[in-house]
């Protein structure tokens, strides 16, 4: 519960108050972590690595 309204408490990281955003994003890296089943566990780390570093691009 302590996290529940940390988005009011530090405005300044721009933490959405809700979890849409998060949530479509996670449910579009697993929709392509699908499209790659053969991936080795390490691959798969850096795939991950790789979404997040565009998909967050400023």
């Amino acid at each position: 519960m302590k996290y529940l309204w940390i988005f009011y408490d530090y405005q300044e990281l721009c933490i959405p108050n809700t979890n849409n955003a998060l949530e479509g994003t996670f449910t579009d890296l697993k929709t392509k972590l699908r499209n790659h089943n053969g991936l080795a566990k390490s691959r798969r780390k850096v795939f991950i690595d790789e979404y997040f570093k565009n998909s967050f691009r400023s």
